[in-house]
């Protein structure tokens, strides 16, 4: 079985005076996690390096990872092993370094990188992945708490708005509940727009 977390996780660890900052957040997709990886580079621009990996999708089908400048192999292959080796999936992992002036060498640098990445997993709230239908829905603003209430009795979240004439959301639905979901919409009033897209759009 594969799993995700519930909530973003963050923890710190000192080797020999460099300090490594592991961030855990979950994500939906590359779009959602892109715009969280610019926002924590704008954040800890000071730092030395920001090292990620992310794991996407219900089979982990979509992985990447990215040293940052450290040297090859040694920061962003081991933050994305340390997540694979716990069937994690939906999850970006950022490690921020501050350099402390003394070298970890190759091996020193890899079980930094790989403890930071283990010990904010094992601070973390694990849930089973579930897979997920997507929707964009666009509403007249009367309807939004409705429609905000119908997608948290099918166990779907909210993972964007916007707001123009009328309100968009973009959303997700556990794929079990994506059908009947679907059709309870499709009978709503105050509804312009139904689109399905990833799963159904493939």
């Amino acid at each position: 079985m594969r799993y995700t977390i519930k909530d973003s996780v963050q923890h710190s660890i000192k080797i020999q005076r460099s300090e490594f900052i592991a961030f855990l957040h979950p994500v939906a997709d590359a779009e959602s996690t892109q715009n969280l990886l610019r926002e924590h580079q704008a954040q800890y621009s000071d730092a030395t390096h920001n090292c990620y990996a992310y794991v996407l999708g219900f089979d982990g089908e979509t992985q990447y990872y990215s040293d940052a400048g450290e040297p090859g192999g040694t920061a962003g292959k081991p933050i994305l092993n340390s997540l694979l080796r716990n069937d994690i999936s939906g999850v970006l992992a950022v490690v921020t370094r501050y350099y402390g002036g003394i070298k970890l060498g190759v091996k020193g640098l890899i079980d930094a990188y790989t403890l930071a990445t283990t010990e904010a997993l094992a601070l973390a709230e694990t849930v089973p992945y579930q897979e997920y239908t997507h929707f964009v829905i666009s509403c007249d603003y009367a309807h939004v708490d409705k429609l905000r209430h119908q997608i948290s009795q099918a166990g779907g979240q909210e993972l964007a708005a916007d707001y123009h004439e009328k309100v968009d959301l973009r959303i997700q639905i556990p794929k079990a509940e994506a059908e009947g979901f679907a059709e309870i919409l499709a009978s709503a009033h105050g509804l312009d727009r139904l689109d399905y897209y990833l799963e159904n759009k493939q």
